[in-house]
């Protein structure tokens, strides 16, 4: 089993997977799927499940974030997620009931998520979801927590509508402001923001900003910023095109110096990001 979370491009891309099933869910954004010729989208409320042997496209729109689990083919039937699938309705798009909070969802991985962008060429040693896997956790074994956390969320779920969004599961999760809010706040990683400035831009008070971040979140605006600087910055050491040092990414993905970024990193990571960056260009 692998888990990641993934920001996909714009650029159209297939291909496909025998060994292991895929399940898609947005954290936020959209992403343009088609499973054996069978077209949707993935986001809010809309996850997708991708079986073993589907040939599938995918692009994304604008900013996005997505939770991504491979799972072996083998695993999932043994845990009973096959069955959960079929009984949802068996389709590639699932309409699950409720929202998804990803900070809760990211202290129950404790670390087993890795955020990677997803490859333009998936033969790309160096953005591959190959190099991804070797530079991750490598997490191969039942992971109950997660077993369990899947088969919630599809016991919930039923057959979604290819095409076009299943109207009655409300506003996909994230509301619109707040999503215009992310989006804004992600384009100006390398510079100061306040929640002030998040609030203006969501038109709401700084109270209802972070009620609405953690409602649909699960984090406060300020934690979920950091998360996003420090993923930004994992994935700039992780692209083997980029030469600069470590200060001078710590500062484009918004610290002032690199001491804060280390140990930021490092919390977050469990590994310094020097040492990261060397285990990238070795695997």
């Amino acid at each position: 089993m692998s888990l990641s979370f993934r920001n996909y491009r714009s650029e159209t891309r297939s291909h496909s997977h025998d060994d292991f099933h895929q399940i898609i869910v947005s954290h936020h954004g959209v992403l343009d799927l088609d499973v054996e010729g069978a077209g949707g989208e993935v986001r809010g409320r809309q996850i997708a499940f991708v079986p073993a042997g589907a040939c599938h496209a995918y692009r994304a729109q604008g900013m996005n974030r997505f939770l991504v689990i491979d799972l072996n083919t083998n695993l999932a039937a043994q845990a009973g997620i096959e069955q959960l699938w079929h009984r949802a309705g068996g389709g590639a798009y699932l309409s699950i009931t409720n929202d998804v909070r990803f900070g809760d969802l990211e202290a129950l991985f404790a670390g087993d998520a890795c955020d990677v962008a997803a490859p333009q060429d998936v033969s790309s040693v160096s953005s591959s979801l190959s190099s991804h896997r070797a530079v991750s956790l490598n997490h191969r074994q039942p992971n109950p927590p997660v077993l369990a956390f899947l088969a919630d969320l599809l016991r919930h779920a039923r057959r979604g509508v290819a095409g076009r969004h299943d109207a009655d599961v409300g506003d996909w999760g994230v509301p619109p402001r707040l999503r215009r809010t992310m989006e804004w706040a992600e384009a100006r990683l390398n510079e100061p923001v306040s929640v002030s400035q998040m609030a203006q831009i969501a038109a709401l008070s700084e109270s209802a900003l972070f009620a609405a971040f953690d409602r649909h979140v699960g984090c406060a605006p300020m934690r979920w910023l950091g998360l996003m600087r420090l993923d930004r910055g994992r994935d700039l050491l992780a692209d083997a095109s980029r030469t600069e040092s470590v200060a001078f990414i710590a500062q484009q993905v918004g610290f002032q110096d690199q001491a804060a970024f280390s140990r930021a990193f490092s919390r977050r990571f469990a590994i310094a990001p020097g040492q990261f960056r060397k285990q990238c260009r070795q695997n």
